[in-house]
């Protein structure tokens, strides 16, 4: 079926094909380094998994190429519209400015027939001065390509509340956004997203741990983009039955369904859905309502919108 992927990072979702190539790796080699063959035991250690990604997305023609590449795989996964979210700053190892960057990156979305836009993550630990020209470029590339700004990273050891300046520059500048929260912090933490001016919260599923946090959401209309497969590898449940993902379904809450990382988590939409299905007997009708949700609350225009509501129901 036709799906909406509003949850996913342009680093942790490059192909070991072209790791194992580009870093001149045997493919076992380049599995093992960027795809997680067990549970981690923290959100941190997942994160390492992005060390060697990395590495190769320096260059303008590395980050067109793994751009372009995770277009076709969406385009694959019968995605018919996707946010793709990474951090900049990460990516000026060998020279290149932030703008050559983010063209690198649009010019190889472009390449694929699918529709594509970018969130430009700010990231915890990063100086205020470098988050700040985050959400300047978000500012010049707003609607040409770029729709939003996100704050990502080690969410339990710098909490959202660091960032309220930044946030609040942000909005000044009309510039939406969506925070990572609930994922390693607790519910507290989605609370101080929602109150910092945040549509849409990155997972957000420990929401769940206080009534009050629900009720926020509710009241707000917040759309959580929750990420099962990842929540397991980092840790947070110990089985897909254990997720909170239908009990907030049932709540009414907006809930689109996400990968989070297709290459560090090894999963795909398909697969993810399929997992759903089997564990909580969704039926088509709630990934139907799911991807209206997603569509709904995506950074687009409501004529885009529209187009795209159409799509899915052909």
């Amino acid at each position: 079926m036709k799906k909406v992927e509003l949850h996913l990072h342009l680093d942790g979702s490059i192909r070991p094909t072209t790791i194992s190539e580009l870093l001149n790796l045997d493919l076992k080699e380049a599995i093992k380094l960027s795809t997680l063959e067990k549970k981690s035991n923290s959100l941190k250690e997942y994160l390492e998994k992005f060390d060697i990604p990395l590495k190769i997305m320096q260059t303008k023609e590395n980050l067109e190429r793994v751009a372009k590449e995770l277009a076709e795989d969406l385009l694959k996964d019968q995605v018919i519209y996707a946010e793709v979210r990474f951090a900049p700053n990460k990516h000026l190892e060998q020279g290149l400015t932030l703008e050559e960057v983010i063209n690198s990156v649009l010019k190889g979305l472009s390449k694929v027939k699918i529709k594509t836009n970018l969130i430009l993550c700010m990231m915890r630990g990063d100086s205020f001065l470098k988050n700040l020209e985050i959400i300047k470029l978000a500012k010049k590339y707003l609607n040409k390509g770029v729709v939003t700004i996100d704050l990502a990273g080690n969410e339990a050891a710098y909490p959202v509340m660091e960032y309220k300046e930044l946030f609040e520059i942000a909005k000044k500048e009309g510039i939406p956004f969506t925070i990572h929260a609930g994922e390693a912090d607790n519910a507290e933490s989605v609370m101080n997203a929602i109150t910092l001016g945040a549509t849409r919260i990155g997972h957000g599923v420990r929401a769940i741990e206080k009534e009050e946090a629900l009720n926020l959401i509710k009241e707000k209309n917040i759309t959580l983009e929750v990420c099962p497969k990842s929540n397991l590898d980092t840790n947070m449940y110990n089985s897909l039955e254990e997720h909170p993902i239908k009990k907030l379904y049932d709540m009414g809450i907006n809930i689109t369904i996400n990968t989070d990382n297709r290459t560090v988590s090894n999963t795909t939409l398909t697969k993810t859905y399929e997992d759903l299905t089997h564990t909580f007997h969704f039926a088509k009708e709630d990934f139907i309502k799911m991807n209206e949700a997603a569509i709904k609350s995506a950074f687009i225009s409501i004529l885009e919108k529209e187009e795209l509501l159409k799509k899915l129901h052909e």
